[in-house]
């Protein structure tokens, strides 16, 4: 027997009583009008997904009388032409194409706030963020809100976006910072209550732990909404892929006369390439594109992933971390993963693909550290976050010494050349998290020109070397707790949770929330249930916890 969504499907519309919604999503679009390499999925050669005319031709295909089209955020920056155009391209596109809503990523505040209230105001469809960004403004005319009110098949959809918390790191943000998501969604939802809406439908450019979080503790939202960030998928959460790769697509059957949604399926389309010539946007590309992007002027001798599995991978990030120290001529250069968007699939490379690698333009500082200067540079990262790409140093490591660590995974540097003095060259944002800002001096390139101006004048770009992780010896071990015993995960703050390995206050406080809603812990492996621990982090963990009442 059918069942009720896959009938709605076959027929082509709902019996009585019920209707059919579809959203339609994107993520970290980036800008990017052309196709590009995918690294998303397995496989040689790589194959290119994506672009404007393909994006428009897949959403069209898909697009029923009830659906919705949403962004998840970080859509305005990140490709020649978006940079160019100050984002414009890319909000012309989604006007084109008919976007419903989009919420804020971090990196959408590149250019700084006033540039996002301009993208506001060219927007055809309403950019959802925190009223604070108007008082960031100093708006007398509000222009922000983080909630909208769709009827779509005779449905009222609440659509609430959820702003990048992480966008206060990059500066642009000036003093907007939206906090928690989960705070976030629960303010938002007290103020839609009153629409009594029939679907609740939250999006939003943050982790999937936060989604998954979130469902496990707002009551009254149907659907998530949120990048793919390598997450667990869990029910009721799409995990919507990067630069236009891919289409998500997810169908609701709402009960109209039990008031609830009935069923929920998503799948996500692969976006092929569509004509330059005689696309859907084929006007618009022609109007933006910058053909000199498009010139081969570099070789790659194997292919680089964007970011690695282990520390013998052959990955972009640590490439551009030694072309920097070597472009500024330092002893040890950090490049956060964040700067890093895609890799090198090659042998050929344009120059639009050496730019798509680091797209971002981050501002570099050149500082004089001592040893203790530098642990602080990288201790004022969040500590569930992976290590910078590093170059000109090795690590001493906590922990699985085969994968690439976080940054709570990190016990001491090591440094190769036996100097306590170091000229250390990081982007600007790594300085300012650490506190240490005043002490850099800003470098004339950005990190985007430095790379762009390194990898053309080689002729083959080849992996690079790779930082070495040793583990660490009892004199580097960190100093422990006063209670050197077992943490008991049923008793255990924030701050004793995360003497546990792998443990960053992220994760701790995501085991605060698990033992708030369901009760005590069973027992050590009941952790697993717990989003962002899997079988390896669980693992280290079980010798260095108990359960007590």
């Amino acid at each position: 027997m059918l069942q009720p969504l896959l009938l709605v499907l076959v027929l082509g519309g709902p019996p009585g009583g019920l209707a059919a919604v579809r959203v339609l999503a994107t993520a970290d679009l980036h800008g990017r009008l052309a196709p590009s390499a995918d690294f998303a999925a397995p496989g040689l050669p790589r194959r290119e997904l994506g672009g404007w005319d393909g994006l428009a031709r897949t959403i069209e295909r898909e697009r029923t009388a009830g659906s919705l089209l949403l962004d998840c955020g970080d859509f305005a920056f990140g490709s020649p032409e978006a940079n160019a155009s100050h984002g414009r391209s890319q909000v012309r596109f989604m006007n084109q194409v008919g976007y419903d809503a989009a919420a804020l990523g971090a990196r959408d505040f590149n250019e700084g706030t006033r540039e996002l209230e301009l993208l506001a105001g060219l927007a055809a469809f309403p950019l959802l963020a925190d009223p604070l960004l108007d008082v960031v403004l100093n708006r007398r005319v509000p222009l922000f809100r983080p909630w909208c009110v769709r009827r779509t098949a005779g449905v009222k959809v609440g659509l609430v976006g959820l702003s990048d918390p992480r966008a206060v790191r990059y500066g642009g943000a000036g003093g907007f910072d939206p906090g928690d998501p989960l705070d976030q969604c629960r303010r938002y939802l007290r103020a839609l209550a009153p629409e009594s809406c029939d679907v609740i439908v939250v999006f939003g450019h943050f982790p999937s732990a936060d989604g998954a979080r979130l469902l496990d503790s707002v009551p009254g939202v149907d659907l998530v909404l949120c990048p793919d960030d390598g997450g667990e998928p869990r029910e009721r959460m799409a995990l919507v892929a990067a630069y236009g790769h891919r289409l998500a697509v997810v169908d609701l059957l709402y009960d109209r006369s039990a008031g609830r949604v009935d069923e929920l399926r998503s799948r996500h389309l692969n976006v092929l390439p569509g004509s330059p010539s005689d696309g859907p946007c084929s006007t618009l590309v022609r109007e933006f594109i910058v053909p000199e992007m498009d010139s081969v002027v570099a070789r790659a001798s194997v292919e680089m992933a964007p970011a690695p599995a282990g520390p013998r991978d052959a990955c972009a990030g640590q490439v551009v971390a030694e072309a920097v120290r070597a472009a500024v001529g330092s002893h040890i250069s950090l490049v956060p993963t964040s700067a890093i968007e895609s890799g090198l699939a090659g042998p050929a490379l344009a120059r639009r693909e050496l730019h798509d690698c680091v797209p971002h333009r981050e501002r570099l500082l050149l500082a004089v550290l001592d040893d203790t200067s530098l642990h602080k540079l990288l201790a004022g990262l969040p500590a569930d976050e992976p290590l910078p790409y590093l170059a000109g140093a090795d690590l001493f490591m906590l922990g699985d010494t085969t994968i690439w660590p976080l940054v709570s995974q990190v016990c001491r540097v090591r440094y190769r050349d036996g100097r306590s003095i170091h000229r250390v060259v990081a982007p600007q944002q790594l300085y300012r998290a650490a506190g240490i800002e005043s002490s850099g001096n800003p470098v004339a390139s950005n990190l985007t020109e430095l790379w762009l101006e390194f990898a053309e004048s080689l002729d083959t770009i080849r992996p690079a070397g790779w930082l070495k992780m040793f583990s660490p010896t009892a004199g580097l071990l960190p100093v422990p707790a006063s209670d050197s015993g077992p943490v008991n995960i049923n008793t255990a703050g924030m701050e004793e949770l995360q003497r546990l390995p792998g443990v960053g206050p992220a994760t701790a406080r995501r085991i605060l929330v698990w033992r708030e809603a369901r009760g005590p812990f069973g027992s050590v492996d009941e952790l697993a249930n717990v989003s962002g621990i899997g079988p390896a982090k669980l693992e280290k963990i079980r010798p260095l916890a108990t359960v007590r009442d």
